[in-house]
């Protein structure tokens, strides 16, 4: 690959990065390795690489937190006297899932491909050291991600470090966007609304006196529905909520624990997760 004299390119480059200099000076630095300096003196970005390396790991992990995160007085499951505010992540997902999404975000090869995305490498001072080594073209991928983290240190030390210039200069480099879209943001509905525990939930809120007891009203015999089969009804009624609801199952346990559930789901506003309509 031809080199190319980043001073004469200084507009393009800005304009790839999302982010324009008030000290130009910090860009070269950050294009420049120590093999350049060490052969034609200045500073190198050695330093600037240090300081990226951890503006990076901070904003991807403040990115997935402002995605996924939320406390639970904002969960649709929020119980007001039982839960607490706590922080939580709005995705099927746990902590060493997260922590395996940022290892693959800031990875050496992710921060490489990005800099030959936007065509940042031909830039870079190299000294003869690197040149006339064969071996540094095994090492590209490392200089590469050297190079996008030397940026970030360089916008750091430029804005004066700007939470939204860095912030800014970090999605728009990684197309952040494109790692998380895959990232299941359905919150996972706790075992107390979910189906099989309907009844007893239904029956510890009223031991708590935040219900009337419910009232189950199951029909002896089964009922002919439209399609021409054979179902169990059952009715639940919460008098203190005028809240009934009928459903029906193969078996009276079923239909019970439906009926339950379909009052929790009114009470509550949540979907029901098993209508056709969903």
């Amino acid at each position: 690959m031809k080199m190319q004299d980043l001073r004469e390119h200084l507009d393009d480059v800005q304009k790839k990065i999302g982010y324009w200099f008030d000290n130009e000076d910090l860009l070269l630095q950050a294009f420049t390795r120590s093999s350049y300096s060490s052969q034609h003196g200045g500073e190198n970005n050695e330093v600037l690489e240090f300081l990226g390396d951890r503006v990076l790991d901070f904003y991807v992990v403040k990115v997935i937190a402002d995605r996924f995160g939320f406390v639970k007085s904002q969960s649709d499951y929020y119980d007001e006297e039982n839960d607490l505010d706590e922080y939580c992540i709005v995705a099927h997902k746990n902590e060493a899932d997260f922590t395996e999404l940022k290892k693959q975000i800031v990875s050496n090869e992710t921060l490489a491909k990005t800099i030959d995305k936007l065509g940042l490498f031909k830039y870079m001072y190299l000294g003869d050291t690197d040149l006339e080594n064969p071996k540094f073209k095994d090492n590209l991928i490392k200089v590469k991600a050297d190079l996008f983290e030397a940026i970030l240190g360089a916008v750091a030390i430029d804005s004066d470090w700007n939470q939204d210039e860095l912030q800014n200069v970090v999605e728009f480099m990684l197309q952040i966007d494109d790692f998380l879209a895959d990232v299941d943001t359905e919150e996972p509905r706790p075992s107390k609304f979910q189906l099989e525990n309907a009844v007893t939930t239904l029956k510890e809120l009223a031991e708590k006196g935040r219900c009337s007891i419910p009232e189950y009203y199951q029909a002896e015999e089964q009922v002919l529905m439209n399609d021409g089969t054979l179902m169990w009804e059952c009715t639940c009624y919460i008098r203190s909520w005028a809240m009934k609801h009928t459903a029906y199952a193969t078996s009276k346990k079923e239909a019970k624990r439906y009926a339950a559930y379909l009052v929790l789901c009114d009470f509550y506003g949540l979907p029901d997760e098993f209508s056709e309509e969903d």
